[in-house]
This record gives C-alpha cells, structure tokens and sequence, in this order.
C-alpha cells in the first residue's frame, strides 16, 4: 500500500512541478466524484501539501447533479479525515435529460454532463476564492480522450494537463497525468483507508459509455503490449499536446 500511495504522490508532485500547476498561495479546488479516482487525488495533495514550503490550499468539492446532498459514505470519509466537504446544488440532471429529449440522437449524455458540471463548477469555486480546480483525471482517462474524440468526433483534440478556461480566471489543472490507473486501483485495494462505494451514474444508467468501450479496446492491445498505453501518452507530450494553454474537447 505504501508503495503504491509514495509513487502515486511522487508523480503527482513531478507533474506539478513539470506543468507549473500549483505556486504559493493558489487556492485550488479539489473535484470530487465520489469515485476513486478523486479521492485518491485529493489525498496526495493533502501529502504533497504538507510538505510545500509554499503553502497553498486545498479545498475537496461535490457539485451534485440535483438538490441531493453527497452520498452519506462520501461524507464520512472527509469526516474521518478531519476535514470537510464542501458541495453544490445543481439542475444538471434536469438539463441534461431535456437536451437529450429534444435530440434523440444524442445517445450519451457524459459528453453534456461534464461541460456542464465544469462551467457550474467554474462559477462555484470563484464563490469561494478559488483559483484552480484540480481534476482527477489520470494517464488512462487522457489517452482514452484523445482516441475518443479522433475515432467518434473526428477532431485531434483531448485533456491537456493544464488548461486556461477562455470564459473563467480559473486553471484548470490535472496532477494525476503522469498516473495510470492501474497504481491508484493497487492502492485503493491495499490501503486501510475505506473508500466509499463507488455509485453508478444517475443519467447514464445501465449503458455503456463510449470511454468504457475505448477502454475496453486499449485494455485488449495492452495485453499484447504492457507499453501502449505509456507509449500513446509519450507521443502526444512530444507534440506539445499538454502545452499550458491548449485548448481540448473533452468527454
């Protein structure tokens, strides 16, 4: 376990440093999910935190879909840790599900989701002081992105690891870039830390996500090649595709 979380916060604080993502007296907000992912991002910057010599703070938030506060686990966990989850009310559910009504073409509504949850929580964090917001996205999710948005939307385009908002004074930053997801799931499954449940999403129900067939996809050509995955995420730093403020298309 303390293997896994000592490279996971190595890493983090190699890609602050490389990407500039975080200087003294940034207040970043910390998206939280619920899921692994977030959680396990929020705990290395609390590490990598303590031992700043410029201190910055880090401030965990929830923007939930509807007028639900967090799931009680969620909750919890921040509560073990002596700290306290910030969250948000929203009316992205009802959004959502209205556009997808009008375009039933739209098969999939993660790509509409998270524009949404990140311009509201743009404007959320503002309201609080922050600065920066820290997302939880890692290697995988990067990778994963720019395949996507090539194969299915026909764009060369994805997740820079630092982002300027054009509409916000907010940085947008992702510190777990250089982590594949196979290390945070070795720490999640040896840690004494318990993790809450990792609840299913409200709007995307019981199908399958385009990432989850990409992934899926990758994960057949990586038993072939452990490296494909590194390999892919090699290319795309060379061409200067995580540069400060590039402009990605997520999904």
């Amino acid at each position: 376990m303390k293997k896994a979380f000592d490279l996971i916060v190595k890493r983090t604080g190699k890609a602050i440093g490389d990407f500039k993502m975080i200087e003294g007296g940034d207040r970043v907000a910390v998206g939280i999910s619920g899921g692994k992912d977030s959680l396990t991002l929020y705990l290395a910057l609390r590490e990598l935190q303590r031992k700043a010599k410029d201190k910055y703070e880090i401030i965990p938030v929830y923007l939930s879909m509807n007028n639900n506060p967090p799931h009680k686990e969620l909750l919890e966990f921040f509560e073990k840790l002596g700290e306290k989850l910030t969250w948000f009310k929203s009316d992205i559910e009802i959004t959502v599900k209205k556009m997808m009504a009008e375009n039933p073409k739209e098969d999939m509504p993660c790509r509409l989701c998270s524009r949404f949850r990140r311009a509201v929580l743009y404007e959320r964090i503002r309201e609080i002081g922050c600065n920066k917001l820290a997302l939880g996205h890692h290697m995988d999710d990067m990778v994963e992105t720019f395949v996507m948005n090539m194969f299915f939307a026909g764009k060369i385009s994805g997740m820079p690891a630092v982002a300027q908002s054009e509409n916000h004074p907010i940085l947008l930053i992702r510190p777990m870039c250089y982590i594949q997801e196979d290390l945070i799931v070795e720490f999640v499954n040896t840690t004494e830390i318990k993790f809450p449940p990792d609840y299913a999403c409200e709007l995307l129900g019981d199908k399958i996500s385009m990432r989850d067939k990409v992934k899926e996809l990758i994960g057949e050509l990586k038993k072939k090649d452990r490296r494909v995955l590194h390999n892919a995420f090699t290319a795309l730093k060379k061409h200067n595709f995580f540069h400060k403020h590039s402009k990605g298309t997520e999904s």
